[in-house]
């Protein structure tokens, strides 16, 4: 994780790029409004700290449990603009069904809403008790911890932050989460898949994990019963043998710019590979959660892999020039982190140009390469059309070759 100040100013950076963005856009829903006279009460806020040196421990933690609702207000707009663009992309999998619908996307950003709601009120009360605010903020003076504790609506989630993370913590770091999960389920929960929790739930690298986090993962079941149902499937073995389903073999390919890849996704069709191509993470997401039962059944290296730029514009073409909803440098490992979080064992090749020396985060997932080289992508992907499913030349940072056969 980077230094807290890097990390907070890294957070006020999306904020305001999120409110520029829904300040520029024409055509506003009720919805969209509260966002933004939210945002634009929590950018008051955060640009004052975007030149500290220093801020309080209990300031920062509040601030860090803005990052994962607004990386996720970012995408939920993303899918938003691509709506009203034109309805949504289809899935060429199932009968041309399109996989995700208005009405969804609106009722995630009223949950947006209220959460990035609910975190403003733990800011102001974290800045109620550090003497330097009270006389700008003339608010009462109440502990943010308890107010956070109090926003879990789960009683199970509650008892176990209270009794293993500590009842003042507002945002566990990953180290001091990954132990709470060991003091309350002891050896039986091992560190690999304590580990692949915390990529759950910790879904964009912002440092830790907030409560708001661990109530959507648990959703309304019981904490144990989630943990015991992720623990089962993560012990699951992958798909074995290649299939003959239609669109088999696939490449699943996420790049703001597609043009960029023609010659090698020409490459890939000429094989026989099926590519579905997507310029942002939010559409990627979106098309996995909708095609789940489809990826899950085939998930093996002979069947499905991904390839995705590192760092891209994340928005869709489709929501009009000037649609960009910042320039998300960690895309790749987004994606990627997305994938392991959620058990998917497909292969993920990062495949940039002057980004690379980005993409060392590579090494610390399984089945996870990086290159800048066309060879070693066609190599990759002549694997997946030859239904190969133990070549691994490609993985590692910064591969420069890949010694797999291009014919089939």
């Amino acid at each position: 994780m980077a230094d807290p100040i890097s990390t907070v100013r890294s957070l006020c950076t999306l904020a305001i790029s999120l409110l520029t963005w829904l300040e520029e856009t024409q055509e506003k829903e009720d919805t969209l409004s509260s966002i933004s006279s939210t945002l634009s009460r929590i950018c008051s806020i955060l640009v004052p700290f975007q030149n500290a040196t220093r801020l309080e421990p209990a300031l920062v933690d509040a601030l860090l449990g803005l990052g994962d609702i607004l990386h996720r207000t970012r995408e939920h707009l993303v899918l938003w603009g691509s709506n009203r663009g034109k309805n949504g992309r289809r899935n060429s999998l199932r009968g041309a069904v399109g996989f995700f619908v208005p009405a969804q996307v609106t009722k995630v950003l009223n949950q947006d809403e209220q959460q990035l709601s609910q975190q403003l009120i733990i800011i102001l009360f974290s800045m109620a008790t550090i003497s330097f605010f009270r006389d700008r903020y003339p608010i009462p003076a109440q502990n943010a911890d308890r107010f956070a504790l109090r926003s879990a609506k789960n009683q199970e989630i509650f008892n176990f932050w209270r009794d293993y993370v500590g009842a003042k913590v507002l945002y566990a770091r990953g180290e001091r989460f990954s132990e709470a999960l060991g003091l309350c389920f002891g050896d039986w929960l091992s560190d690999a898949v304590r580990e692949r929790l915390t990529y759950r739930l910790d879904e964009y690298r912002v440092g830790g994990v907030a409560i708001s986090s661990l109530e959507r993962f648990v959703g309304d079941g019981s904490l144990k019963q989630a943990i015991e149902e992720f623990k089962t499937f993560d012990s699951h073995p992958a798909a074995i043998e290649p299939h003959l389903y239609e669109g088999l073999p696939m490449v699943v390919w996420v790049d703001d710019n597609p043009a960029n890849n023609a010659e090698e996704v020409a490459f890939a069709r000429n094989k026989g590979i099926q590519v579905v191509e997507f310029t942002s993470t939010a559409l990627a997401k979106a098309w996995i959660e909708a095609n789940e039962d489809f990826l899950r059944k085939n998930d093996s290296p002979s069947n499905i892999r991904f390839i995705s730029d590192t760092a891209r514009f994340e928005t869709d073409h489709t929501a009009g020039p000037g649609a960009s909803l910042k320039f998300n440098i960690t895309a790749g490992e987004n994606i990627l982190r997305y994938l392991r979080g959620h058990l998917y064992r497909a292969p993920v090749l990062i495949f940039c140009g002057g980004g690379i020396v980005h993409t060392e985060y590579v090494k610390s997932y399984e089945s996870a390469g990086s290159t800048c080289h066309s060879a070693v992508v066609l190599s990759y992907i002549a694997a997946l059309a030859n239904r190969q499913k133990n070549d691994d030349r490609w993985q590692g940072f910064n591969v420069v070759t890949a010694e797999v056969a291009l014919s089939v």
